[in-house]
Order: structure tokens, then sequence, then C-alpha cells
């Protein structure tokens, strides 16, 4: 796990920035990969502690936004849940943190997609804009195409007309981003295929 090697070494040199920030995704990494949500949501906890105890709160935020998606799918504090991500989403449009941002809408169309609250899912898209310039990891980005694609190709099921056409027309530029990547050999891409 060089994930956690990185936090290890972060630690024993003393930088608790980069320390934390590998155990950011770690912890996310753990997410996308399919463990199970009751030992992510132990290690999400013990990680939170972990970001109180050496003072990173940028960090945390991060974790806490994991922390609240993994507890509503867990059927835990669901509106607890909700409440807390449109309070981040309202903080980091007032403070600018447009990185931040778009970890809460990545996470939030993480949740409405597995739960099939497609009506959500899209409107959040068209609302949060292209959150994938606003991401700075590797799979992010393409984590939030995929979800993107899907939710563009739900809302095309569900309309007709002029509004199925956009609808159809979004999700073939989304996908057609998507293969771009994954002809250029993008690793994440491939992975995911």
């Amino acid at each position: 796990e060089p994930l956690l090697k990185g936090y290890q070494v972060g630690l024993e040199i003393g930088d608790n920035v980069k320390a934390c920030y590998c155990l950011v995704g770690r912890m996310y990494y753990l997410f996308f990969t399919g463990r199970t949500l009751d030992s992510i949501q132990q290690e999400l906890e013990a990680a939170a502690n972990v970001m109180t105890q050496l003072k990173q709160e940028e960090n945390k935020l991060k974790i806490t936004i994991l922390l609240s998606s993994v507890k509503k799918l867990r059927g835990i504090e669901a509106e607890a849940g909700d409440e807390s991500m449109d309070c981040m989403l309202a903080t980091t449009a007032s403070t600018g943190d447009v990185t931040l941002s778009a970890y809460v809408n990545l996470m939030k169309l993480e949740v409405y997609i597995l739960f099939q609250e497609w009506r959500e899912a899209i409107d959040l898209v068209r609302k949060a804009g292209n959150v994938r310039l606003l991401l700075p990891s590797t799979f992010a980005p393409v984590r939030y195409s995929f979800l993107e694609a899907l939710a563009y190709l739900k809302a095309a099921q569900l309309a007709s007309g002029w509004k199925k056409r956009q609808m159809k027309n979004c999700a073939h530029k989304t996908i057609q981003l998507i293969q771009g990547w994954a002809k250029n050999g993008n690793v994440n891409v491939v992975h995911y295929l």
C-alpha cells in the first residue's frame, strides 16, 4: 500500500500535510475499490481523529465528506449526512474553495446514482458544471465522468422530445471524453474498463 507508506513516511519526517494527503487518498481508494462499508467507516473515523490531532482541518473535511456518504449508504444518519453535505457546499461557496466543493459534488453524485435518485443526480450534474476541472486527483475526475454519463443516459431515458436529444448529446460528449482518455492510455480510465 503506497499511500499508507506515504502517510507513514510523512509522519516520520514531520510533513503532516503530505502525510494526511496520502491518508485521504487511501480512504478514497478504499471506497472506490469496493471495500466493505463498515470497514471503511471504521478507518474513516480513525483517520478523522488523526486529522484532528494533527490539526489538518482541510484534509479532515475531505474525510468527513466520504464518511457522510458511507453513513448514508449504510442507512446511518442519512438525513444528517445530507445536511452536512449541503452545509459544506454552502461553506465552500462562501469561501471559494472549489476543490472541496468538487469533492462534495462527486460524493453526492455517487450516492444519488447508487440509490437511483436520477432526478437529483441530473440536477446536481447540471448545477455543478464541469467538476472534472476542479478535482486534483487522477481517479476522481474519471469517476465523476462515468457517473455523469450514467446520469445523462438515465435522464435521456426518462425524457422525451428535444430534452431527450439534449440529454443524449450530453451523455455522448461525456462518453467521447472517456473514450478519448482510454484511447490515449490513461491508466485510470483503462482500470475502470
